[in-house]
């Protein structure tokens, strides 16, 4: 639920933060779980949330039961943020629990903008404990074993190339997790078994996946598999590896191989919520190693270096109330050195079915 975009300019205050830690529990919900509920108990309580939501996005404040007493997409101001925290507080005072029905405010900005209200289901939500262990959470499925889960980490840089020092912008730090499946493991065990002991050429399915989460900004920005009209260029991705002599022998069937590799994605207006002016490229070398163990990839540790430029709501001035554009995301424009670094390990144990 443009959770980038809330973090960096809604819960980034320290005096939100302050806020929330002390009147408040908070909890990120993934947008597709409560755009289509779990069929569970649980599922039952994503139900009576999406039921009044005034968008498939924003911010929620729901009392004991579950029922929900503000919706707001977006604020006037900063100030405003606090004044919804006052608010939603008030309510929950009249409303703690499901004794008595209470209706569900809802704005597009908060206090300016209000909606219609929608009024209590008159259902009682079941008092959930914990998942049964049996059952996985639905907000973290259970990956097939062998999976390699990924954290890719980035940093744009300025003009003496060391890391910009402000880390809440998502055009100047990004974190971001992908999957690679053992399918795909797979084939890259079979284009690395045929290599020999000469370089070999990585196949596209495999580093597409690393080059394709490479980037600074919002969702809306990706240039590559964009969601919006444009889907966007991969213009370069070649990347070799060698196996590395020193590590060949450390294990029975374990391979070390140092990896090398270009890249280059474009895309223009065609980007979701994009306009004319819009764009994003960002070119990059890489280096790093992959370590298998057969047909299953047991490390990956890539770095990357290049540069980014990024326009974004270019018809646009300048906006410093970042919370009153939470939806369309604010105006960017940068062109920039930028750093990525990725760690991939396979998932572990309990995590996988």
């Amino acid at each position: 639920m443009f959770a980038g975009a809330a973090r960096e300019a809604v819960f980034s205050n320290p005096d939100v933060i302050k806020r929330v830690n002390a009147d408040f529990i908070p909890v990120a919900l993934k947008a597709a779980l409560v755009n289509r509920p779990p069929d569970d108990d649980e599922g039952l309580l994503y139900r009576e949330i999406e039921r009044s939501k005034p968008a498939p996005q924003g911010i929620c404040v729901v009392n004991s039961a579950g029922k929900v007493l503000n919706w707001t997409l977006m604020f006037d101001d900063d100030k405003s943020v606090l004044a919804f925290l006052d608010h939603s507080a008030k309510r929950f005072a009249q409303f703690p629990d499901a004794k008595k029905p209470v209706a569900a405010e809802r704005y597009m900005k908060f206090p300016s903008q209000k909606q219609q209200d929608v009024e209590d289901s008159g259902k009682v939500l079941p008092v959930l404990d914990r998942h049964p262990e049996t059952q996985h959470c639905p907000a973290e499925p259970p990956l097939r074993e062998g999976t390699v889960a990924v954290r890719l980490f980035g940093r744009a840089l300025d003009k003496d190339g060391k890391p910009v020092a402000d880390t809440l912008r998502q055009e100047n730090y990004i974190e971001d997790r992908f999957n690679f499946a053992v399918e795909t493991q797979e084939k890259l065990a079979k284009a690395l078994a045929e290599a020999g002991k000469g370089r070999v050429k990585l196949p596209l399915e495999v580093t597409r996946l690393w080059v394709k989460q490479a980037y600074m900004g919002v969702l809306d920005v990706q240039p590559l598999d964009n969601p919006g009209r444009g889907k966007g260029e991969l213009k370069e991705c070649d990347f070799w590896a060698q196996t590395v002599a020193s590590r060949v022998a450390l294990a029975p069937g374990v391979t070390l191989w140092h990896v090398e590799g270009e890249s280059e994605v474009f895309i223009d207006e065609r980007m979701a919520n994009g306009g004319p002016g819009d764009m994003h490229e960002v070119k990059l070398k890489w280096d790093g190693f992959i370590e298998m163990d057969g047909d299953r990839m047991t490390l990956l540790v890539l770095s990357a270096g290049g540069k980014e430029k990024l326009k974004f709501q270019s018809a646009y001035g300048k906006e410093e109330n970042l919370v009153a554009s939470l939806l369309g995301g604010h105006r960017i424009d940068i062109e920039c050195g930028v750093r990525y670094g990725i760690i991939g390990e396979p998932v572990p144990i309990q995590k996988a079915q």
